[in-house]
């Protein structure tokens, strides 16, 4: 439905809503204060409704004026993302992108990436969102981001996916654990436990990693929690809930309520990766994963982690 409103009298409005005052309202716009009293009256005339109760003495809005103020500020803020987006991606210096990551990535990997790409780029606004992987998908697929720090997955189409670095497993336990004595844990030490599990949920395929490697030693296990995110694991160690095993960035983060002790057994096989869309053209968008790709060793080097390097580069198609 073709309503006539268009965004100039959207803002109109918006300012008149923050302002509730004609003349106030007016002189932030930089307008006469008729012509702003027009359009709102042929806002009003159009949508069939009033959007503001008018005295003397008082300016407010109405019921009807309260429910477009939160649509007209959504609509104008996305189109202000849309026109930052596109100038992104004509190459300009100024614009804006989005990038997403998993827990690792937010604490550990993204801010020095972001901290080395703002020296080249320091007018450009990068929106930093935490998403698990399967959201990430998604959400790059559809365009409403641009870079995701993921981990990897089989079922990603149409993008370019880069592997950074690689991990193993530790042994997560309360601190006053009987475990904590030794120095390190084994397959056989974490089958006696109680343990707190991953769901098998795309692209962190810890649960089918450990359910393999306890399977080949022979061994079955005793779970009595499943959880689809790190954080949410480590507060049921934390708890005392059972024990876990948990990607060694963990031993990262210092709680006062977990001790961490390392796996042998267990292969360093966990994957981080950056995703971006195939095709890419955007000069910033390119430029941080570029970025991205020097900083890397550094990354991997402070966490005790494998860089990947180079050749990690893949493209994935349905």
């Amino acid at each position: 439905m073709n309503t006539g409103i268009d965004l100039r009298q959207l803002r109109y409005f918006v300012c008149l809503a923050d302002e509730l005052h004609f003349g106030r309202a007016a002189e932030r716009l930089g307008i006469a204060q008729a012509p702003l009293s027009q359009q709102i009256r042929a806002m009003e005339e159009r949508l069939g409704v009033t959007l503001f109760h008018r005295t003397t003495r008082r300016t407010r809005l109405t019921a009807a004026g309260n429910t477009l103020l939160r649509h007209a500020r959504s609509l104008l803020d996305g189109m202000d993302r849309a026109v930052a987006h596109t100038r992104a991606m004509a190459g300009e210096t100024t614009g804006r992108i989005t990038v997403a990551g998993v827990n690792m990535a937010m604490t550990h990997v993204i801010p020095p990436i972001l901290a080395a790409f703002r020296e080249k780029w320091p007018a450009v606004i990068v929106d930093i969102i935490h998403l698990g992987t399967s959201e990430q998908l998604r959400v790059l697929e559809a365009g409403d981001i641009n870079i995701a720090f993921i981990r990897p997955t089989e079922r990603a189409a149409h993008m370019q996916i880069e592997t950074l670095m690689r991990e193993g497993f530790v042994a997560a336990m309360p601190r006053n654990h009987p475990l904590t004595a030794k120095a390190e844990v084994t397959l056989q030490d974490l089958a006696q436990e109680p343990l707190i599990g991953y769901a098998p949920i795309l692209g962190a395929s810890y649960a089918v990693t450990l359910n393999a490697e306890f399977r080949r030693a022979g061994l079955h296990t005793r779970i009595v929690q499943e959880c689809t995110h790190t954080t949410s694991v480590a507060a049921h160690v934390a708890s005392g809930l059972g024990v876990a095993v948990m990607p060694a960035w963990i031993t990262n983060i210092r709680s006062p309520y977990i001790a961490f002790r390392p796996v042998p057994e267990l292969p360093r096989s966990i994957e981080l990766v950056v995703a971006w869309p195939a095709g890419e053209t955007s000069a910033i968008v390119l430029d941080f994963i570029e970025t991205t790709r020097r900083v890397a060793p550094r990354i991997a080097q402070d966490l005790g982690l494998d860089h990947a390097g180079p050749a990690g580069i893949r493209a994935f198609s349905p």
